[in-house]
């Protein structure tokens, strides 16, 4: 009886394996089948980003198992350029369509303890490593922080972005003093600090409204500084006050 027992244990083992194994082929099978890779890739909205190069992530992914979500994650991280991403796959015609939206170019930080500079977008996210620039057309901002940027890394706030761009298009439009660049100093900046093209720098308060700053300073600059040749700095972030040397 007992010889008998384990002989029905042995044979229930090995049958088990045996499914278990057969299973594993088949899920193999499935997975590595050319008739279940994408037969058609269309690649819809890229301007800069190569098609062929997202297609070579794509083609040899298995359309069953494949979720739009995951496909999305995964292009997502291998092309930080991509700012929106919207996936269609038909299964039956083996084919999968890809509409993107490009990430556009606001303008240029750099790390100035690496002296590497890359384009971001309005959101404060950097996707492509940039030249490096001087001067007031393009918008400049050199980061003196200790943090390390990775392409595809959310640098700024949409609230930091939002206040660089008021000042930038504020100085264009109602002065004449013309910004060299951005700088900031700390992770997240407490501060932006403006370099003019005169070399005297002024400072905002990153947290406190920026439009009402500016009015302040377009007040001092209108009737109180008249000479600003010799200006060294000019400082807004006590609210209700400003300081310059």
């Amino acid at each position: 009886m007992k010889k008998r027992r384990k002989k029905n244990r042995y044979g229930k083992k090995i049958l088990a394996f045996a499914i278990i194994f057969l299973f594993l082929l088949l899920v193999a099978g499935v997975a590595l089948s050319p008739i279940l890779k994408a037969k058609e890739i269309n690649i819809y909205g890229n301007k800069e980003i190569d098609s062929e190069a997202i297609k070579n992530n794509i083609q040899s992914i298995n359309i069953l198992l494949m979720t739009t979500n995951g496909l999305k994650n995964e292009l997502l991280k291998d092309f930080p350029k991509i700012s929106e991403i919207e996936i269609r796959k038909n299964i039956f015609k083996r084919t999968i369509a890809v509409t993107i939206v490009e990430r556009e170019k606001l303008g240029i930080i750099c790390k100035e303890n690496t002296g590497n500079c890359f384009y971001i977008d309005k959101n404060g996210i950097i996707f492509e490593n940039a030249p490096k620039t001087s001067g007031s057309l393009i918008l400049l901002i050199k980061d003196f922080s200790s943090r390390e940027f990775t392409l595809g890394g959310k640098i700024f706030t949409e609230q930091i972005m939002d206040s660089i761009v008021e000042i930038r298009e504020s100085f264009n439009s109602s002065t004449k003093v013309k910004i060299d660049w951005f700088e900031t100093r700390t992770n997240p900046p407490k501060e932006l600090r403006i370099i003019t093209t005169k070399g005297w720098y002024i400072l905002f308060d990153s947290a406190r409204d920026t439009k009402k700053q500016f009015s302040i300073l377009k007040t001092a600059l209108d009737e109180k500084i008249k000479n600003t040749d010799n200006l060294e700095y000019i400082d807004l972030r006590i609210e209700n006050r400003i300081y310059y040397k």
